[in-house]
């Protein structure tokens, strides 16, 4: 089920009307890792909106792509088109984030997620996937205890060649 959340939030990102790039921004593998280890937390825990300074800051316009979505409700997502690719970031919120990354740089995007999810300081361990395969999707999974209660963190870094795009999907579940 969460292959298929990740396949329509990729498709979900070439859907949205892309905003003009900031000069000046990191680039987009280090954009990618802050904003899924940094602030899909947040976002899953509800305390980070879409709109906002903060995503501006990042390149992101305010408009919000909403898609109804049968496992989490509803998703929704914003996007930065970028000299070097364009980046959304959303999900649903208290239900899972998703950054999605597409361009040349997506291959050094999927690279630094995958080297980068210590910074959120758990012990992310290899996982197996809790949903089914999807065609075209290759997915690696992570997991870890959340520190406060019988909660996993999951973090999903995931390849799709249609549309070719990476991301990494962060949620949580019961343990």
């Amino acid at each position: 089920m969460m292959r298929f959340f990740a396949a329509a939030s990729c498709a979900l990102m070439l859907s949205v009307p892309a905003t003009a790039q900031l000069e000046g921004q990191r680039p987009i593998d280090e954009e990618a890792a802050d904003l899924a280890y940094g602030y899909c937390p947040l976002y899953l825990a509800g305390r980070f909106s879409l709109t906002g300074p903060l995503l501006e800051s990042y390149g992101f316009g305010k408009t919000i792509q909403k898609q109804p979505h049968p496992r989490v409700g509803e998703m929704e997502m914003v996007t930065s088109k970028r000299s070097d690719g364009e980046l959304a970031f959303g999900g649903a919120a208290g239900k899972a984030c998703t950054v999605v990354v597409s361009g040349p740089q997506r291959e050094a995007a999927l690279a630094r997620l995958r080297t980068s999810m210590a910074f959120m300081g758990l012990d992310m361990k290899p996982a197996a996937n809790p949903g089914p395969d999807v065609t075209g999707v290759a997915v690696e999974t992570f997991k870890a205890p959340m520190p406060m209660g019988g909660q996993i963190l999951y973090v999903q870094l995931i390849r799709a060649t249609e549309p070719t795009v990476v991301a990494a999907q962060l949620f949580v579940m019961e343990k």
